[in-house]
């Protein structure tokens, strides 16, 4: 257990340098061929996300279903594929963010209760590293049943809408609501009614001030246009869940979870687990 915890956080390090590793594309397709030759040869009708893993879930689970920020209870075996199977039936507990990108993936689409068999090219695993005895680039295949959800990211996400919506009462404004926790609030529509709001898949260009909700400190605010692809990893998620509302030149504020934001971490002097305020100028929609 405690090996496998560590190899869930080494992966963290290797998918921040996986760009920088020239044959890691040509090495996920040849990958990906191997798991698909396995599973036919196996006759395993397995699904295929488009990232590059497969799996085979044979329980659903509940509708409670983990978030990225939550940790989670699991039971899995490791096993290399057409090799040894390197750990038996162990259960740990982890952050799901620490644990190897196909499982990131895939326990976000099931509920507490689940069980699934994922195949995994190394890309999606330890890649180019040998990870304890995992030698580098190897496939796997993990049996794993989601036991338990443990919602640290939900806690904290139901007391930060609460302070919000508290904020918001009190000063008496007004403002859209979002099922993520997000708030909201055009305060100038587009002068071109005809303009267009950004997609997932899009680029926006935006100008920005944040600031602290509790204080109204203001802790950044851009001086040049700055870009973001919205479906990109570490966008922040309030541009990924908030812009997609609005068109081209419009402006608004957006009043952001914690979560939504920078989390449990300190970032530009927020401290961890801050709500915070943006007021934002969409100046660019760039469609993919």
């Amino acid at each position: 257990m405690k090996t496998f915890f560590a190899l869930g956080i080494m992966i963290l390090l290797l998918s921040c340098s996986e760009e920088s590793i020239p044959e890691s594309k040509q090495q996920l397709q040849k990958d990906i061929q191997l798991v698909d030759s396995y599973l036919a040869e196996k006759n395993i009708a397995a699904e295929i996300d488009s990232r590059g893993y497969r799996y085979v879930v044979s329980n659903i689970g509940s509708s409670f279903k983990p978030v990225l920020e939550d940790s989670v209870i699991i039971n899995y075996t490791t096993i290399i594929m057409r090799g040894d199977t390197i750990n038996k039936n162990v259960t740990g507990t982890f952050l799901l963010s620490k644990l190897i990108k196909a499982i990131q993936y895939q326990l976000p689409n099931v509920g507490e209760g689940a069980t699934l068999e994922l195949y995994i090219p190394s890309g999606l695993a330890y890649g180019a590293y040998p990870a304890g005895a995992i030698p580098r680039n190897s496939n796997l295949i993990i049996h794993l049943k989601l036991v338990k959800v443990i919602p640290e990211y939900t806690k904290q996400l139901l007391r930060d809408i609460a302070s919000i919506d508290d904020y918001l009462a009190d000063n008496s404004i007004t403002a859209l609501k979002d099922v993520s926790g997000l708030r909201y609030k055009i305060t100038q529509p587009p002068k071109d009614a005809n303009t267009i709001a950004p997609l997932a898949s899009d680029s926006v260009v935006i100008y920005y001030t944040g600031k602290i909700l509790s204080t109204g400190a203001v802790f950044y605010q851009s001086t040049t246009p700055e870009s973001y692809r919205l479906n990109k990893t570490g966008t922040l998620k309030v541009w990924q869940k908030g812009l997609v509302f609005f068109k081209e030149g419009t402006k608004a504020i957006l009043y952001a979870p914690s979560g939504l934001a920078y989390g449990s971490y300190e970032k530009y002097g927020v401290p961890p687990n801050t709500n915070v305020v943006f007021e934002v100028e969409i100046q660019k929609v760039i469609s993919k």
